[in-house]
């Protein structure tokens, strides 16, 4: 036979395939957690500033004595 048939060895490239997805997969997930870390980094600066803010506001309670 002058050419292997394409279907010849169907587990390596089953094996190519996934290993493949699996690396795909991975970069997606990394990229997936670097905006999730900077969407939190955010949240923690807002909720900082709103600390902030809630502080300087004159207290609007009265102490009863």
């Amino acid at each position: 036979m002058l050419f292997e048939p394409l279907d010849s060895d169907g587990g390596k490239r089953s094996a190519i395939y996934h290993a493949a997805r699996l690396a795909m997969l991975h970069n997606r997930l990394a990229k997936k957690i670097e905006q999730v870390d900077h969407a939190a980094d955010q949240v923690e600066q807002a909720a900082a500033v709103l600390v902030e803010a809630a502080h300087e506001l004159p207290s609007t309670r009265q102490h009863s004595s």
